[in-house]
């Protein structure tokens, strides 16, 4: 979060500085130059949310072609257009001269604000822990996360993980190679055992690999895996797999359960990334709820203010 307010920072003086030279490179006078600041600072957030709203619609629709209809599958979708709404609200608001929509709308800025920065901030270090962890120490196991199964088989998204579970412990030195995964109400085995097999096709030796077979989420994967590890006399640093957009919250997870180690994800279709990261995205909210509980309510009081003054304007009027 420091790092991303200083980014901002930097990123705002650099625009500022670009504009002052600009305007006195053109003859503007301060007048001038404040009003051209000020339509800039409002077209170039407009301009963005909309391109990125329009960018979200398109890969919703996208995802409702080639993926099943789920929420977590549509989130993209649904985040298009929440923002071309509020755009449109907004927009709309000013041209009709309606203002109420335009001040709640100023009211959910904060909250608006904190969120979207935080999942800025998100995506920026994900990108900066996905290279650190590549160059980690050498673990003394690597676990591999599972997720479902279609018709009790490995489908192409954990395939991938489990390719890369075995590329990583046959280049490095950590003979064992655990395949994490509980059995879901539809499957007819755990995926643990699905990915095992699929680990042997792949050429990694039955010796060196352990079946932990019981957890449900992502947080069990690791708990268990430790202590199975353990079990086996086997102590050090870990290396989690599973997918690139899963990776980051893995790591916050190892780190929370005082788990030594880091976590690396396999490629995932560009399609699929949008949907799939705001997803972990909420689940990292979610994580640290407590948190973002109370910082979002100290940012909504302004909401609640503007709810008990109209309420109250209400009441006498009536």
């Amino acid at each position: 979060m420091l790092l991303g307010l200083a980014a901002t920072s930097l990123v705002a003086w650099v625009v500022r500085s670009v504009l002052q030279i600009g305007a006195a490179l053109a003859g503007l006078d301060e007048n001038t130059r404040n009003i051209v600041g000020g339509l800039l600072m409002l077209a170039v957030p407009l301009l963005a949310g909309l391109a990125l709203g329009v960018a979200l619609v398109l890969n919703g629709l996208t995802m409702l072609r080639r993926e099943r209809r789920s929420l977590g599958n549509m989130l993209s979708l649904l985040a298009g257009v929440a923002v071309l709404g509020v755009i449109g609200v907004g927009v709309l608001s000013v041209a009709t001269g309606w203002l109420l929509p335009a001040v709640v709308l100023l009211l959910f800025a904060a909250p608006i604000e904190y969120v979207g920065f935080g999942f800025a901030v998100y995506l920026g270090w994900s990108f900066v822990y996905a290279r650190l962890a590549r160059r980690a120490p050498d673990p003394v196991a690597v676990v591999v996360l599972g997720s479902g199964l279609i018709r009790g088989q490995v489908p192409p998204l954990l395939g991938q993980r489990v390719a890369l579970g075995v590329e990583v412990q046959g280049g490095q030195d950590a003979p064992l190679l655990v395949l994490s995964g509980g059995q879901g109400a539809d499957e007819p085995r755990s995926e643990g055992e699905a990915m095992a097999e699929y680990a042997r096709g792949l050429g990694a030796p039955s010796e060196c690999l352990l079946v932990e077979g019981a957890a449900r989420t992502t947080e069990q994967n690791l708990r268990y895996s430790r202590a199975l590890l353990a079990d086996a006399g086997v102590e050090g640093p870990l290396l989690a797999v599973t997918n690139d957009y899963h990776a980051f919250r893995a790591a916050t997870l190892l780190r929370r359960l005082g788990i030594a180690g880091h976590a690396i994800g396999a490629r995932t279709a560009r399609y699929f990334l949008p949907s799939a990261l705001l997803r972990e995205f909420i689940a990292l909210l979610r994580d640290h709820r407590v948190l973002n509980a109370v910082a979002l309510g100290v940012l909504m009081l302004p909401v609640l203010a503007f709810v008990v003054f109209w309420f109250a304007r209400l009441v006498s009027g009536s």
